[in-house]
């Protein structure tokens, strides 16, 4: 009987505190020539996802991945983490300090398919493979990391976009 108390007790509180322990949240792009400075001056690329309202497998994405890692400590220090909404009118400044929508900067890149992550520099060329799709969940954040990691090294090598 009292491991059915302490059960019911571990459930309630887990209920009561589920909302306080969510997967972080990826900043939805605003001002990517600002984004852009801070990533030359930090050293570090910018990755880009691009998602939309109907994207359902873009909401697993960040749930499981790229929410955690946008507030993970370790992974602040390696990329800037931004969201584009390709099915938006959300104003935004893009990598030329011109105003757009999230529509419009997305119809100017080669996103055909959501979601899709970019690793940019600080002026939006790429330094790594888009990834494109959900592909497969149990390599999905091995992926995040090979990408992250292949930006950096050009980055910190000099060797610039590819």
């Amino acid at each position: 009987m009292h491991l059915l108390s302490l059960a019911r007790l571990f459930a309630f509180l887990a209920m009561l505190f589920a909302p306080l322990v969510h997967a972080g949240q990826v900043s939805v792009a605003r001002d990517l020539r600002e984004d852009g400075t801070l990533a030359d001056q930090e050293g570090v690329p910018i990755l880009l996802f691009y998602t939309a309202s109907y994207c359902h497998y873009c909401e697993a994405i960040k749930t499981e991945f790229l929410g955690h890692m946008a507030i993970d400590p370790t992974y602040q220090t390696r990329a800037i983490f931004r969201e584009v909404r390709i099915d938006s009118s959300t104003p935004l400044i893009d990598f030329n300090a011109s105003t757009t929508t999230h529509h419009h900067f997305a119809d100017q890149r080669p996103i055909t398919l959501v979601p899709t992550v970019e690793f940019v520099d600080g002026s939006g060329q790429h330094l790594a493979t888009p990834m494109i799709g959900a592909s497969i969940p149990d390599f999905y954040g091995a992926y995040l990391d090979k990408g992250i990691e292949h930006a950096l090294v050009k980055i910190r090598s000099g060797r610039g976009p590819s």
